[in-house]
């Protein structure tokens, strides 16, 4: 008689996932089994590493392992004994405990968090984190996150404690007997009503500003800006336009009160924008005057404090700002292009307290483009394939440590070096890619004039935003006046009036060839490439034209802009730098990392020339990886005008090669904290353990 049961002694069952060695296997069906005096580990090294043996196991497969009278044990040492554990054996989400989390901050001790994660089911998910603060008492995180659909969603974090040492008037670290009840909250909701209509909400809180200071590195991944609250808006779009909604209601952060709320910041309730897309008036089949194009930008926000404050600026004010345009393409001859944009910026200002006069202005500026194209291609992408028995043996070994080969290629992407090549291996297929390059340089001549440009209205008004400081936003500005205002975004900017700016753009981009699909017919030419953008260098050069600015050259310079990056697998290079002649002053901002084997490097430099906003700090570190199972790494970021650290993070990490469990040890210092923790990382078959391992030198991960 035929059954599907089967009885093993002195049996191994090993599965992608897990493996057991038992004295005694029985299966009961497919996916049922049943063992005596069983070890059952995750490992791929078997049980050298970490094993949970038990008298008796029920297995089902794709699901749990419950495993009654269990051991524990860890290199062989014995470390835990629990009457029943249950694991799970499977790919999906299961609920359970997590591991604990631990840490160590001057002066407020010990603390320890431990997650529990429930998965509600395959849309649903939440997990409740007990945290013990050895000095401040206890507390709670919260995590939900829920999918609606493929592309709306929202979720709910907080972190919640009885603190014992803060007070709300002064920061102490003495207990107090009392206990004050504290938050963070955030909430995030995305919905995709339609493919052309969705909207986004996010609210964050905390009950106290010092709540980010005290707990940076749980609000820090929350913190956008210097304020928080509520961001919402709503945006449909049509064929040839788009309109939507902005509301914005935050509390300031940059506050010398802790709690509370300043009524005195200014509010956007609401923003109701109006957007067209290019709408051709007139398309001709002609190399000249062939294109005419127009298209508008607007919207309607009121400004709005959360209650009238008294203020040498007015702060509750409803502004219009509308920008039409014209453009009209004047003729495309070859590589060379001409055409000429007329645009208006209007705005309007109505003031919400009574008897206060309106406000106007409104600049007109045409700006005039000559532009042609220089391309340059080098190489042929393709792929060819050689058999082993047509080439030498020395041209063999050339090829086979080429970086471009394909998957079915020879390579040196291994550890060590290739052995010698064999009569064997000259027997197969070769294949080698072939890349191509282009290089495309664009010469851009680009005449800014402002034709017409008026204020009128509200004098007090007009007063206050002839400074930064008196703008609710860079719209404000005076068009004609902004080069002389002691902004970086303004200095940024070519003068727009009576203005010549030169651009040279420069672009070198990679085409490979992919891997031929013979399934899909007659495409293998037309899509079957990858394009990488490998390094960019650009120069933007402006230059007064009219007479006020002096007789000199230099003088007649505006802002001179110099940027560019290149990238390669091991190394890359990135920079952007504005030099302002009238004056020798920089913005300038440098970013370079390079790998190599064994370690890799990382350093960023900002500049600020300018006093009103002077700026110099270096952020530099590496990682040190000798071997595959340790990994060392330092991040430092530096003031060089204080001449002292801003932080710095040390960082452990043993990786061992089994792929079942990883540990991190790190130090991180700021100049509000100091901070040592400890996590344990554990695979019970999870894809995210292996990406841990993988980004080591992905310089993110030691900003978390």
């Amino acid at each position: 008689m035929l059954t599907s049961k089967l009885e093993m002694t002195s049996a191994r069952m090993i599965t992608p996932n897990f493996s057991i060695v038992a004295t005694k296997i029985l299966k009961k069906s497919d996916t049922i089994y049943y063992a005596e005096g069983a070890e059952f580990t995750t490992c791929r090294d078997c049980t050298e590493s970490w094993i949970v043996s038990g008298k008796k196991l029920d297995i089902e497969i794709g699901e749990y392992v419950q495993i009654y009278h269990a051991l524990v044990k860890v290199k062989g040492v014995d470390v835990l004994y629990l009457p029943y554990i249950a694991l799970p054996i499977k790919n999906e989400r299961e609920s359970g405990v997590l591991f604990p989390r631990i840490s160590n901050k001057d002066d407020e001790g010990f603390t320890l968090e431990q997650p529990f994660y429930w998965a509600i089911n395959q849309s649903q998910d939440a997990t409740f984190t007990p945290t013990f603060l050895s000095e401040r008492g206890y507390g709670l995180d919260l995590e939900y996150r829920q999918t609606l659909s493929s592309m709306s969603w929202y979720e709910f974090s907080s972190k919640m404690l009885m603190d014992t040492i803060y007070y709300p008037e002064m920061k102490n670290t003495e207990r107090s007997g009392e206990k004050y009840f504290r938050h963070f909250t955030e909430f995030e909701n995305h919905g995709h009503w339609s493919d052309n209509m969705y909207h986004h909400l996010r609210v964050v809180g905390s009950k106290d500003n010092d709540f980010l200071q005290d707990f940076s590195l749980y609000t820090e991944d929350f913190v956008r800006s210097n304020d928080l609250g509520v961001d919402f808006f709503l945006e449909r779009h049509f064929e040839n336009f788009d309109m939507g909604v902005e509301t914005v209601y935050k509390n300031n952060l940059i506050t010398n009160q802790a709690v509370g709320f300043d009524d005195s910041y200014v509010q956007i309730l609401p923003k109701i924008y109006f957007n067209t897309k290019p709408l051709n008036i007139l398309e001709l089949d002609s190399d000249y005057l062939y294109k005419l194009t127009f298209g508008l930008s607007s919207d309607y926000t009121v400004f709005k404090q959360n209650r009238l404050q008294e203020s040498s600026f007015r702060r509750n004010v409803g502004r219009l700002d509308a920008s039409p345009y014209l453009e009209w393409q004047l003729f495309s001859l070859g590589p060379f292009q001409l055409k000429t944009t007329y645009g208006v910026d209007y705005q309007s200002y109505r003031f919400m307290a009574e008897n206060q006069e309106k406000f106007y202005k409104e600049s007109g500026l045409v700006s005039t483009e000559l532009n042609f194209t220089i391309d340059r291609i080098f190489g042929l992408a393709y792929e060819e394939q050689y058999s082993a028995n047509e080439i030498k043996e020395q041209d063999l070994e050339k090829i086979s440590t080429k970086a471009n080969l394909g998957k079915n290629v020879l390579s040196d992407a291994i550890i060590g070096k290739l052995p010698a090549i064999d009569n064997n291996l000259k027997n197969e297929n070769i294949i080698v890619k072939k890349n191509s390059f282009r290089h495309s340089q664009e010469f851009k001549f680009i005449h800014h004039q402002l034709v017409h440009g008026s204020e009128e209205g509200n004098d007090a008004f007009n007063e206050q935003i002839a400074t930064e400081e008196g703008w609710f936003d860079y719209r404000d500005a005076i068009t004609e006046d902004t080069l002389e205002l002691d902004s970086d975004e303004a200095r940024k900017q070519i003068p727009l009036k009576n203005t010549l700016e030169l651009q040279w753009n420069n672009v070198l981009i990679r085409k490979s060839p992919n891997k031929f699909d013979f399934f899909v017919d007659n495409k293998y030419l037309k899509d079957n490439f990858t394009y990488t953008k490998l390094g960019y260098f650009n120069v933007s050069q402006g230059y007064f034209l009219g007479t006020s600015k002096g007789d000199d050259v230099e003088d007649k310079l505006t802002r001179l802009l110099v940027e560019g990056a290149y990238s390669t697998k091991t190394w890359n290079f990135s920079f952007n730098d504005y030099y302002f002649h009238n004056g020798g002053d920089y913005i300038l901002t440098m970013n370079g990392q390079k790998r190599f084997d064994l370690v890799n490097f990382l350093a960023q430099y900002h500049y600020n020339s300018f006093p009103d906003s002077s700026l110099k700090t270096i952020k530099s570190g590496f990682q040190f990886r000798p071997i595959d199972v340790l990994g060392f790494a330092v991040l430092q970021e530096y003031d060089l005008d204080a001449d002292e650290n801003l932080s710095f993070i040390y960082q452990l990490d043993f990786m061992p090669l089994n792929n079942c469990w990883i540990i991190n040890l790190n130090y991180r210092e700021t100049q509000d904290e100091k901070r040592s923790a400890v996590n344990f990382i554990f695979n019970f078959g999870n894809n995210d353990f292996d990406t841990y391992r993988t980004n080591f030198f992905n310089f993110n991960r030691l900003s978390q």
